[in-house]
């Protein structure tokens, strides 16, 4: 595999895709001192890679429940260890876990005397192939996810394939939501080879999963380079999800997989792109089948019409309506300004009275 360079703003970021957990360590620079903030699950699954970076001068803070421990006061509590360990500016934060982790960790770099050395290492399939691109880091407030946030980018991003060994089938898709996302929204032809090579996909072969996840890397990479501050294209990266923040707002008590919520807001977008007049039958049809190709689980996620909308109508994306990215075709997303609430509403009713888990 080859290694990825990219710029955003004046940074440049370099993404590294490795097979083993034990090459990570060697990559990492020794800095004074590191504090990684680290996924207690890693930390069980993968401890021989642990006791490679004590020996790197590291201290550690484990997360046991990242999206609940995802807030402020998680942050001021970090904030106040690094202090009293005497971290400064010439530190790094190493962020090892799922997006909820490496959000977390990056807020801090992004926070701690106006921003230090950051190096994330995403160990879920959503986390390398999302929230490991585009330097948004950020931490929920009240219902609201990512609430508080900022734009940073690590120094060094290391994708390790040897991680997804360790997810299950749902973990697994729940990443794999952002793999079709990007797919959906610039070509045809990429949503059409993954359905082609879907049993190699569920099977989880090795090059298959490592090629798709640095041609996912690449998609979301340039559309960084080219809008850091997600004042144009980059919008288009929030197909689905418009809908999605609202499933997870009104699941907030027992939190969902985040990919899920997306794949649902995706098949939302997708039906909603149609009854509007801009995406075509066959298109819609094609796209579809494809997503629920992939045996998404859900069971346990609760879907009411009236909390959806309501998050939805907060979304801090929206300006003078409730925007949502549609497709005009298969790879062909825009930004669509809601003119009326009530047509929203109904649809979203309509669509839960009629969703099949």
């Amino acid at each position: 595999m080859k290694n990825l360079v990219f710029n955003s703003e004046q940074d440049s970021v370099k993404i590294s895709f490795l097979e083993k957990t034990g090459e990570i360590s060697t990559l990492i620079p020794i800095t004074n001192k590191n504090f990684v903030i680290l996924d207690k699950r890693v930390l069980d699954l993968h401890s021989s890679f642990i006791d490679e970076l004590k020996a790197k001068n590291c201290s550690f803070f484990v997360i046991d429940a990242p999206e609940k421990q995802k807030n402020i006061n998680t942050c001021l509590e970090i904030i106040n260890m690094m202090q009293k360990l005497g971290f400064n500016r010439s530190d790094a934060v190493i962020g090892i876990g799922g997006g909820a982790v490496t959000d977390l960790a990056g807020f801090v770099a992004s926070s701690y005397m106006r921003g230090i050395a950051y190096f994330q290492i995403p160990t879920s399939l959503l986390a390398q192939v999302d929230a490991s691109i585009g330097g948004k880091t950020g931490v929920n407030h009240g219902n609201i996810k990512n609430f508080i946030g900022s734009f940073y980018n690590p120094k060094e991003v290391f994708i390790c394939s040897e991680f997804l060994n360790s997810l299950d089938d749902q973990e697994f898709l729940n990443g794999f939501s952002e793999v079709l996302k990007h797919c959906l929204i610039t070509s045809k032809a990429s949503l059409m080879n993954l359905q082609e090579l879907a049993d190699e996909i569920q099977n989880r072969e090795p090059n298959i999963l490592l090629k798709l996840i640095e041609e996912s890397i690449d998609i979301k990479a340039q559309i960084v380079t080219e809008d850091f501050k997600e004042k144009g294209e980059r919008k288009f990266l929030n197909f689905g999800h418009t809908f999605a923040h609202g499933i997870e707002s009104v699941n907030s008590e027992t939190p969902i997989l985040h990919g899920h919520a997306v794949l649902i807001g995706m098949l939302m977008a997708l039906d909603y792109s149609k009854e509007q007049g801009f995406l075509s039958k066959d298109s819609h049809e094609v796209a579809k089948e494809i997503l629920k190709g992939f045996k998404y689980d859900f069971t346990n996620i609760k879907l009411d019409a009236n909390g959806i909308f309501d998050a939805m109508r907060s979304d801090k994306k929206n300006t003078l309506g409730i925007n949502l990215v549609l497709l005009k075709e298969i790879g062909q997303p825009f930004i669509f300004e809601e003119p009326s609430n009530e047509n929203l509403k109904n649809f979203i009713i309509k669509y839960i009275n009629d969703f099949e888990e």
